[in-house]
């Protein structure tokens, strides 16, 4: 399963990937609001922040599965991988307990 698909199947079985984007877009704009205001980036820039955040907890996620998944081009395997490891239901929980610093 290449990055696009892993990411896709995770949107269509769980919400912990848009909970994730809408806390890291949150937290991106309270740190923007704490700047001085001449330092404040527009919307776009946060927006791209919060996007990069993202990004990284996915790649995070992606590449640990991939090294942990023996055959990693058989779209089956990762779905018992998911299945048998509970990853869904892991990662929904993981995203409530995340602390932004």
């Amino acid at each position: 399963m290449n990055k696009q698909e892993f990411e896709t199947y995770l949107n269509g079985h769980c919400s912990a990937l848009s909970k994730f984007q809408a806390r890291a877009l949150d937290y991106q704009a309270n740190k923007n609001q704490n700047r001085t205001k001449s330092a404040r980036w527009n919307d776009a820039k946060v927006q791209r922040a919060a996007d990069a955040m993202y990004d990284t907890f996915l790649d995070g996620i992606y590449t640990k599965l991939r090294n942990a998944i023996k055959n990693k081009y058989d779209h089956q395997a990762w779905l018992d991988y998911i299945e048998k490891y509970e990853l869904l239901e892991q990662l929904e929980e993981s995203v409530l307990e995340i602390e932004f610093e």
